[in-house]
């Protein structure tokens, strides 16, 4: 397995940790353990760019590494939105709407690109993509953040990237199914 694969797997697991130690902070957790948790989804979402870059700088993009980067980023920004949903200090900032709607969304493109690929297609991701998960995760580490210290740009941070993660996930979804349907019509599918 390469360092771009090792990387994105080590990102998988450092995610669990990260689970771990959001469901046990629970509703009254204190400012440190939420740091704690800040830290280590920074960690988390922030070497996202890292696997892709040396993947493409030492020529070692993989078919797995196409397949586990996206499903990383997946679980990372799913289970952060999934566990704060449930917390006191972290309810009111993110709406189960746009829970089921990041989830919806990644359930729809990671079916359409297996199904493409399957059919050989490339279905890499694009753009809207990239920009949606930046997006998400700002957004989810301004909720994280929050409740360590509940300083006014924080809060503003998290209201403007969770409308923006909104527009961001539908917009990448239509433009995502764009080009499935031109993808499939250009093979007579």
């Amino acid at each position: 397995m390469n360092v771009p694969n090792q990387i994105t797997l080590a990102r998988l697991i450092l995610s669990g940790v990260l689970f771990l130690v959001l469901e046990s902070i629970g509703n009254g957790g204190y400012g440190s353990a939420w740091y704690l948790a800040f830290a280590l989804y920074f960690l988390t979402a922030g070497t996202d760019w890292l696997d892709g870059f040396l993947a493409r700088r030492w020529g070692q993009v993989t078919a797995l590494g196409r397949i586990i980067d996206p499903l990383a980023d997946k679980i990372v920004i799913s289970g952060v939105l999934v566990l704060t949903l449930t917390y006191d200090e972290t309810s009111a900032l993110v709406p189960s709407w746009l829970v089921l709607l990041v989830i919806a969304r990644e359930f729809l493109v990671s079916g359409l690109r297996a199904f493409l690929e399957g059919q050989g297609h490339s279905f890499a991701a694009g753009w809207s993509g990239k920009s949606k998960f930046l997006l998400q995760a700002i957004y989810c580490g301004a909720v994280i953040f929050y409740p360590g210290d509940r300083f006014g740009w924080v809060h503003a941070t998290a209201i403007a990237s969770m409308w923006g993660t909104a527009i961001l996930t539908v917009a990448s979804a239509c433009i995502y199914v764009g080009r499935a349907v031109r993808l499939l019509r250009s093979s007579g599918a």
